[in-house]
């Protein structure tokens, strides 16, 4: 949500040519009805897609981001696969260019630790949620909130899933010192849920 006080997220992907891409899913189904992968298009392909309402164009991230220079962004980073780096790199390259206030989120730990290692200035949040999905190896998801792999992630804060609050995981981070924000408020009952379970949150729908 944007607005005064209040920042943007954004999804990002990584197009065929290599172009970091604002879009929530893998593919173009559920935005344009188009059975056609994000990994699969250029950015001129995308750039050129027409969506339901007549509107036109998947953005690049550096674009995005141009268009909010005083605004506070979260870049969540879109990776499934254990081989990170491209994507990171190609996120990190928008976001060298970029002189307003950022972040960047993800929930494979293998993006965080990268953006720990590459890029240590730019603020981490580690995105979870109660039954994380198949992607990360099964002892990773079920210790992936532990205190000492938190260490060395070393990411700057959480972000949780609403339904999955409160957790024994993540009052234990608040507990430590740590900041905890979670997603995604849509009404006055989740905001009143996030507000005795968290620091802050990431809404729609509704103003905090």
């Amino acid at each position: 949500a944007v607005g005064a006080g209040y920042g943007a997220e954004l999804d990002v992907h990584l197009c065929a040519d290599g172009v970091p891409v604002v879009v929530h899913d893998e593919d173009l189904v559920r935005v344009a009805g188009i059975h056609r992968r994000i990994e699969e298009l250029s950015a001129d392909d995308l750039a050129n897609v027409r969506f339901p309402d007549g509107t036109l164009g998947v953005p690049t991230l550096a674009q995005v981001l141009a268009a909010m220079r005083s605004v506070p962004v979260m870049v969540e980073v879109k990776q499934r696969s254990r081989g990170v780096g491209r994507l990171e790199a190609a996120v990190a390259a928008a976001i060298d260019a970029h002189d307003g206030p950022v972040c960047v989120a993800g929930f494979n730990p293998l993006t965080i630790r990268w953006f720990a290692r590459h890029r240590p200035s730019i603020v981490r949040l580690l995105t979870a949620q109660a039954r994380p999905g198949p992607e990360l190896p099964l002892l990773l998801r079920r210790r992936l909130l532990h205190p000492r792999v938190l260490a060395r992630l070393a990411p700057h804060g959480l972000s949780f899933e609403l339904a999955g609050l409160p957790s024994a995981a993540t009052d234990a981070w608040r507990e430590r010192g740590g900041t905890l924000v979670t997603w995604t408020v849509r009404s006055e009952a989740d905001l009143a849920h996030a507000r005795a379970a968290a620091d802050n949150c990431i809404f729609e729908h509704v103003r905090p």
